[in-house]
Parts: structure tokens; C-alpha cells; sequence
């Protein structure tokens, strides 16, 4: 699935946004892909200060935003300078 143009945002305005609170991603596998994608980002950002490119969705159609990715929950994930935002909304991990 291929969002383009997207809007990238800093890290620092996520708190500011409506993201979306259902699953984006309906594929079985596609929700392992996602889920290895953060751990594997996760690894590489504390090891090595990887940054990582997460695409989303929010209630405003999807955005991208680039950050290090330092922990994982049951339903979040922690960006650098600790915020937040829900795995559920999540299209796409990729290390960069």
C-alpha cells in the first residue's frame, strides 16, 4: 500500500494528533511484519541510535515521521523523548 505525498511531521507533534484507535492492518502477516519491524527497530535504536521511518494513520489520512523507537508495549510504542503513539495505527516500520 503505497501513501504518497506524505506529510512528515517531528516526533514532537504526535501528542497533537488524533491517531487512529482501530487496527489499520487487517493481513495476518502483515501484522507480524509490523510487529518484528519495532522489535528489530527497537534493538537498533538502543544499540546503535538507529532512526526508524514509521508511516501512520491518523484521523487527517496518514503521516511519517522519523525517530528512534526505545520501547514497546501491548498497544504503544515509545519515540524517543518519550512519547507515545498506538501500534494500531501503524502502517509500515523501516529502519533507515
Amino acid at each position: 500500500m503505497a501513501f504518497f505525498p506524505l506529510e512528515q511531521i517531528p516526533k514532537e507533534r504526535i501528542p497533537e494528533l488524533e491517531c487512529k484507535h482501530s487496527e489499520v492492518l487487517q493481513d495476518h502477516s502483515a501484522l507480524c511484519d509490523r510487529k518484528n519491524s519495532i522489535e528489530r527497530a527497537i534493538n537498533l535504536s538502543k544499540n546503535f541510535y538507529i532512526k526508524a521511518q514509521i508511516i501512520f494513520e491518523t484521523e487527517d489520512g496518514p503521516k511519517e515521521v522519523i525517530s528512534t523507537i526505545w520501547a514497546a508495549g501491548e498497544e504503544n510504542i515509545v519515540l524517543k523523548g518519550g512519547i507515545s503513539m498506538p501500534i494500531c495505527c501503524i502502517h509500515k516500520v523501516s529502519i533507515l
